[in-house]
């Protein structure tokens, strides 16, 4: 008897009960190339039974969700759809279009960027799919969702990290250390050690320049992005915290009270750095596209620009008083201008500022040495230079003379 294999094609849940919308979609699918099954559902029961089809194999990629799909419940307001969303963002890593003529009674997810919202209009379908083609041809819809790359390549990386982390008898003496000193809860001491030594090892590994078969070593290049990420740890206050004034008129502020104080909320204020905005001849400068180095291709813009993210003595614009933080779409970027130093209590804080994101440990610990180095500068009085130079001609006569 011949088995069928099962299919293992990415898919696209579509939840419409309206056939006109459904055909558009279909149709767009075709002609955008889209290599995803679409499923459509005209029903809610329809939907649940496909998308337990399309999670046997990890197959669901992305959700295209009418919010009304019976009468009833556009007379009710109370969508089905709206359970089904919520479901799928706390459980799955997908990206949710919300495709609707009710939006405006949907009020969930207000600044999520995983759930698109896209009222219902003649050109909302060709967006839609517009995005998802994107996505699909960028390999973005395959890093995150069950089952995806990330899933994988983190399961590789923390085998890797248990099979080559330890060594002789070290696990049970780590073990051994933790139960001496955690008698009630050692089993969850346990797990969170060894998750954490696990989840460092991986990250190290990934950031740790590589080396080819050949010998040759590849330095890993981060995104600008990734200097930086939205926290969400149980503290409201953190190290490398940049927040913006609810005042538009007020400079943004980082954080610098170190974590050691925070953590054990030991400091009467916050310290604070302000940081200057990107103005329009910083923009220019970084926009320059008159040619730099004839040999790399390099503009003067590029320039700049990298001279700045890597905190280039050479770079006059930044020198000892500034660090520069890079525009990214999660951060319009900026100079810390460690002149412009100030405490504040934390409910002034608090109550003035919202935080918008936060720096990773290795831009903040960059900043705060920079920022230490400023404050430890010795001062010297200056100097008669002429008559230094005439001192630097004398041994040169004298030299001279010696000849």
């Amino acid at each position: 008897m011949e088995v069928v294999s099962e299919n293992t094609k990415g898919c696209i849940i579509l939840l419409e009960d309206e056939q006109s919308y459904v055909d558009s979609f279909k149709n767009l699918f075709e002609d955008l190339e889209i290599d995803l099954d679409l499923i459509p559902c005209l029903t809610t029961g329809t939907y649940e039974q496909e998308i337990e089809k399309a999670k046997v194999n990890n197959r669901l990629r992305c959700l295209i969700m009418d919010l009304s799909n019976t009468h009833k419940e556009e007379d009710s307001r109370e969508y089905k759809a709206t359970e089904f969303i919520r479901k799928e963002f706390e459980e799955n890593r997908i990206p949710i279009f919300v495709h609707s003529a009710n939006l405006e009674h949907y009020s969930d997810f207000p600044d999520k960027g995983t759930v698109f919202k896209i009222p219902k209009s003649s050109t909302a379908t060709t967006d839609i799919c517009k995005r998802i083609k994107e996505m699909e041809i960028s390999g973005f819809l395959n890093i995150f969702c069950l089952g995806g790359n990330l899933e994988k390549k983190i399961m590789f990386e923390v085998h890797k990290a248990f099979v080559e982390q330890f060594k002789g008898g070290e696990i049970e003496k780590i073990i051994e250390s933790i139960k001496s000193t955690n008698k009630s809860n050692y089993q969850e001491r346990t797990t969170e050690v060894f998750e954490r030594i696990a989840i460092r090892a991986v990250y190290e590994n990934w950031i740790s320049a590589n080396k080819s078969s050949d010998d040759e070593i590849t330095e890993i290049k981060l995104n600008a992005i990734e200097h930086y990420y939205r926290r969400s740890s149980d503290f409201v206050l953190w190290t490398g915290d940049v927040l913006k004034h609810n005042k538009n008129s007020f400079p943004d502020i980082i954080i610098l009270t170190p974590r050691c104080n925070l953590g054990h909320e030991n400091y009467g204020e916050i310290l604070i750095c302000e940081i200057l905005p990107l103005n329009f001849d910083v923009i220019n400068e970084f926009t320059n596209s008159k040619i730099d180095n004839k040999e790399t291709g390099e503009t003067k813009g590029e320039k700049s620009l990298r001279t700045s993210i890597t905190d280039d003595v050479t770079n006059k614009r930044i020198g000892e008083r500034f660090r520069f933080l890079p525009p990214t779409p999660q951060y319009k970027g900026g100079f810390v201008n460690f002149n412009a130093m100030f405490t504040k209590k934390t409910d002034e804080i608090l109550n003035n500022y919202t935080n918008t994101i936060s720096l990773s440990d290795e831009l903040t610990n960059d900043i705060v040495r920079k920022f230490s180095t400023y404050l430890q500068r010795g001062g010297i009085s200056e100097t008669e230079f002429k008559e230094s130079h005439h001192y630097v001609l004398t041994l040169i006569k004298d030299n001279e003379e010696k000849k």
